[in-house]
């Protein structure tokens, strides 16, 4: 799988974009399927803002680095994204592990389990909120997304018919979420 390296606002020297390829299939040999794997990096008032994405191994990861330099923002990126892959890796093979411990406990075997210092991902809902979606356009989620004050709005695309998602970016632009059918 290649790296795919798009630049916004200056171009990527041949040397750095070598570079991140090395970073990048490192962080490769992480996955066992690698599907895509994207780096992109803009110049936004003197810093670079440096994102890697990579979908591999049916999950999707992102990182987000602001820096001055445009090496050590990718160094940063794949840092993050790294901690985030074995992170995963460690989640996945504890879940594995978990169901084969409780068949040997039930059977009355004793077995010795590996204590983790890491409790397993477990999220807390503190609330539930339930509302009428009206169809609407992007320019109406917006509007409606400021006058609530919060960070995203769901709503439904009255284009497509699609439930939507628009959030608010950390450059003061919005991005939109929809449903790739």
């Amino acid at each position: 799988m290649t790296l795919e390296i798009r630049a916004t606002g200056h171009t990527v020297p041949e040397k750095v974009r070598q570079y991140a390829e090395r970073k990048a299939s490192r962080l490769a040999k992480l996955f066992g399927d690698v599907q895509h794997m994207e780096l992109s990096a803009a110049l936004e008032r003197g810093l670079y803002v440096v994102e890697f994405t990579v979908e591999g191994d049916s999950v999707l990861l992102r990182s987000q680095e602001r820096n001055d330099d445009l090496r050590a923002g990718i160094n940063g990126v794949m840092d993050k994204v790294e901690r985030q892959a074995v992170k995963y890796k460690g989640r996945v093979r504890d879940d594995r592990r978990r169901p084969q411990a409780e068949k040997l406990s039930e059977a009355g075997e004793e077995a010795e389990l590996e204590i983790e210092d890491e409790e397993p991902f477990a999220p807390v809902i503190a609330r539930r909120k339930r509302y009428a979606m009206k169809p609407m356009s992007v320019d109406e989620a917006a509007r409606q997304m400021e006058l609530v004050s919060h960070a995203f709005f769901l709503f439904r695309n009255e284009e497509s018919g699609e439930i939507c998602a628009l959030y608010r970016r950390h450059d003061g632009t919005y991005g939109l979420i929809e449903p790739d059918v």
